[in-house]
């Protein structure tokens, strides 16, 4: 499956992995790059090897995230929507 569709259908293919067991050889420009695998044939295939490590986001995603929280239309409060009239 090429990745840009399987951006788009992540969901599908993790449940895939997740629940049907199948994996899903993902390609770019046609040629297999990954395989995405449920959790429980990862750690059979490292099996005897270290434990996996805790997933940790690339420093450059992170800085990414921390710049999108400090954007300045962030701190700016929403306007309050106007309520319905106490008038009865």
């Amino acid at each position: 499956m090429p990745i840009s569709e399987a951006r788009e259908h992540l969901g599908e293919v993790v449940g895939r992995a997740r629940y049907a067991k199948q994996e899903t050889i993902l390609t770019h420009y046609g040629q297999p790059v990954a395989v995405v695998i449920s959790i429980e044939k990862y750690q059979k295939l490292t099996k005897g090897h270290e434990e996996v490590p805790e997933y940790e986001l690339p420093s450059e995603i992170i800085a990414q995230i921390d710049e999108g929280r400090r954007h300045p239309e962030r701190r700016t409060p929403r306007p309050r929507r106007a309520g319905p009239s106490a008038t009865s």
